[in-house]
């Protein structure tokens, strides 16, 4: 991805970063927001969650769309590797998040949890 943005243009404000998600290059405090899209199923951890609210400034928001576990399993990745949206609120809470937003579609979910300000 890195290369197809770099191609594509980045723009003077934006710095590409390669780091796995439990452990990320950040300061505390350092991020105003954070976006999963289709991957929250790759990484979901307690250790993940503690890290992303770490690197999120006070009132940050960590938004996560991914494929539901209450869908079909047409698409997407298997069926037992996906979470509930409930699963995923439930476990922002636990990591400090307030959760303000949240919506489900027959294959997918969308959340948005911000951290305490």
């Amino acid at each position: 991805m890195h290369e197809y943005y770099r191609d594509k243009g980045v723009p003077e404000n934006t710095e590409l970063v390669t780091s796995g998600v439990d452990s990320l290059p950040f300061e505390s405090d350092e991020l105003d927001a954070a976006v999963s899209t289709m991957t929250y199923h790759e990484f979901a951890s307690a250790q993940a969650r503690s890290e992303l609210a770490r690197v999120l400034a006070p009132g940050g928001r960590l938004v996560i769309g991914d494929w539901s576990a209450d869908g079909a399993g047409e698409d997407g990745p298997p069926l037992e590797e996906r979470f509930a949206a409930g699963e995923v609120t439930s476990a922002l809470r636990d990591a400090g998040f307030e959760i303000e937003f949240h919506a489900t579609r027959p294959e997918t979910f969308l959340v948005v949890g911000i951290t305490d300000e």
